[in-house]
């Protein structure tokens, strides 16, 4: 008799007769053979129990099979993307901007703190730890203040990144490493046009009047500590951005930053110190430059109190903008 296989609710048991060495086959006298004889029998046994055995396994162990749509989940799972939870935001009560200003693109795979993972000058070698602690900081101070809004800004700077912006990688970066909380991910945007540190400030302006329909109140960037001068002295004369309500957070890379801060002045301070703007000579170079794609911002229709002031460039490299600006008022 075959042995038969019976499942329960908690496992599968097969009765699998045993065989004692005692009753292995011996020779009989000659007689009729029949079909299945003892002989036979004892030949083909073992095949038979092993093929039951493989087929009550796979039967009561197979995958149960899935529908479409569980599917698609499970392949969308698969590739990293998450649903993520979030707060309402009444965008009307933000007062704060905090600003980030972008410097390399994160090419959205692998561990962002990983600088292989990024799109990278030679000279930005080892500052990925820094871009890194500016992204975390400035997470943290949102964090810690519901009326502040966070903008990762930063254009398609760099041909070989592709369609990614400098702030696009930057907020991957942060969905990445964890960050972007339930508390702070409806608080967290990007501004994806801006060239250079100038257009970081006033284009974050911008995007922040998209967003909440008033500029704003007070503003945080967060940035590198050798070009705190550049933002402080340079970029908020040009804005005429009240200096009681204009803060800088400076993180440096580790190390002595005595070379990265000499070549600060002559590369970019002493630049801007001479046009305010950056509409001219070698910082109007720089622009298109970083411009491969050849985009261009909307930001004159969104914000039309300030439309004048985002082609301002006067033929005194150095002259401050004397129009009417609302953070003034």
């Amino acid at each position: 008799m075959l042995p038969t296989a019976r499942a329960s609710s908690s496992r599968v048991r097969i009765n699998i007769p045993t065989v004692n060495v005692s009753e292995a086959w011996t020779p009989a006298p000659l007689r009729k053979q029949h079909l299945l004889g003892p002989r036979l029998l004892r030949l083909y046994l073992p095949f038979v129990l092993v093929i039951s055995l493989v087929l009550n396994i796979y039967y009561f162990t197979r995958p149960t099979p899935l529908s479409l749509p569980s599917a698609l989940s499970s392949t969308q799972a698969s590739t990293g993307q998450v649903q993520h939870e979030y707060e309402t935001v009444d965008f009307g009560q933000i007062t704060d901007l905090i600003i980030v200003p972008g410097h390399g693109i994160y090419t959205n795979e692998g561990p962002p703190l990983d600088e292989s993972n990024w799109h990278l000058l030679q000279m930005q070698r080892g500052e990925v730890g820094a871009f890194m602690a500016h992204i975390g900081k400035a997470v943290e101070m949102v964090k810690e203040q519901d009326s502040a809004l966070l903008m990762f800004s930063g254009g398609k700077t760099r041909l070989t990144a592709g369609m990614f912006s400098e702030a696009q990688g930057y907020w991957t970066a942060a969905d990445r490493m964890g960050w972007l909380a339930k508390d702070v991910y409806r608080r967290v945007f990007t501004e994806e046009y801006a060239r250079d540190s100038y257009e970081n400030v006033l284009f974050s302006i911008a995007r922040f009047r998209e967003i909440t329909g008033h500029y704003p109140d007070r503003i945080t960037v967060v940035g590198f500590e050798f070009k705190k001068d550049r933002f402080l002295d340079l970029h908020r004369k040009a804005l005429r951005y009240p200096k009681i309500r204009f803060n800088y957070v400076g993180i440096n890379p580790p190390g002595d930053s005595t070379k990265l801060l000499q070549a600060e002045r002559e590369n970019a301070y002493k630049l801007f110190e001479k046009d305010l703007y950056g509409c001219k000579g070698r910082l109007a170079e720089k622009k298109r430059e970083r411009n491969p794609f050849m985009t261009a911002h909307g930001y004159a229709s969104s914000c039309p109190e300030i439309a004048a002031f985002f082609n301002y460039c006067p033929s005194n490299p150095v002259a401050v903008y004397e129009g009417s600006l609302p953070w003034l008022s």
